[in-house]
């Protein structure tokens, strides 16, 4: 059940993904990369209901985490780039071709041999302690820091890749904080919610996240950002899950079944990444054959 609800989750969020690409690409065309953009942008109507779809998501996720490891749900979420591939396609227009849906293929065939067999399973979040919630809390906000410093700093491709990492650990540590509170949610009511100060932690952190994955998402292609975006949030929370809230995974043999797992779904994302449907969805280059020449594209530099 965790992973059907995390699925719709996936599906959710591809939605608003796509819905606040579409308003991020127009606000951008409109007026150009400058300070007032992002203002412009939350004013849209794609913008605005992306984001009501963004928190159903949100409302999922939370529920499949109150009834499953988070190493267990937090990989499920790779699967929003298929997702939103797809839905891009039925929205913004393009062809799937053979080299998407082979793509896709080596995604979910990865993902299914690491959950298969690693199985991940219990934890407790807040048993863990303070201590280590408050180590793993400063190491993560230090790496949230420093990679949007570095993005700040670099240039179209880096500055894209860098956002991608930054939102991708935003959005991981998101659902560790939602662990601790649906855990919270579970042994004492909306009372216990308030007591535990891991709760807290969500002020700050979930905005941002949600403004880091905005800079993401209009800061340069997504060929730069997607991987990072993507493969961020299921590495770091998996490694909150079973590194410091108890989380158990299959040994032996199993971790090598999990490893091979991972490859496959990296290799998924980096080929997803590099579709041309993508480049083509977002506004970028388009194929240079006579296909790719009837809308009158141009091309345009990263």
């Amino acid at each position: 059940m965790a992973v059907v609800l995390v699925l719709l989750a996936t599906i959710a969020n591809a939605t608003a993904l796509v819905l606040q690409r579409k308003a991020a690409q127009d606000s951008a065309r409109s007026r150009g990369i400058s300070a007032g953009t992002l203002r412009d942008m939350v004013q849209r109507p794609a913008w605005l209901i992306g984001t009501s779809i963004f928190a159903v998501a949100v409302a999922l996720q939370a529920t499949a985490l109150s009834i499953g490891s988070i190493a267990l749900v937090q990989p499920v979420l790779v699967m929003e780039l298929p997702f939103t591939l797809l839905l891009g396609w039925l929205v913004l227009g393009g062809a799937l071709r053979r080299y998407e849906w082979t793509a896709v293929a080596i995604m979910s065939v990865g993902l299914v041999v690491l959950l298969v067999t690693l199985q991940p399973s219990g934890g407790d979040a807040l048993g863990a302690g303070a201590l280590v919630w408050i180590l793993g809390t400063t190491v993560t906000l230090g790496l949230l820091g420093l990679t949007t410093v570095i993005a700040r700093r670099s240039r179209a491709v880096g500055r894209a890749a860098f956002y991608g990492i930054a939102a991708g650990i935003g959005s991981g540590f998101v659902a560790v904080i939602v662990k601790a509170m649906t855990e919270a949610l579970a042994e004492g009511g909306l009372v216990g919610v308030l007591t535990t100060w891991q709760s807290y932690l969500l002020v700050p952190v979930a905005p941002a996240a949600f403004l880091t994955l905005q800079h993401a998402l209009r800061s340069g292609r997504l060929l730069a950002s997607q991987p990072g975006l993507i493969l961020g949030n299921p590495l770091l929370s998996s490694i909150w899950g079973i590194g410091l809230l108890g989380e158990q995974v299959n040994g032996g043999a199993a971790v090598l079944g999990g490893l091979a797992g991972a490859v496959l779904m990296t290799v998924g994302v980096f080929l997803l990444s590099r579709s041309p449907l993508l480049a083509a969805q977002e506004g970028g280059p388009r194929d240079t054959s006579a296909t790719g020449r009837q809308g009158g594209e141009r091309r345009r530099p990263l």
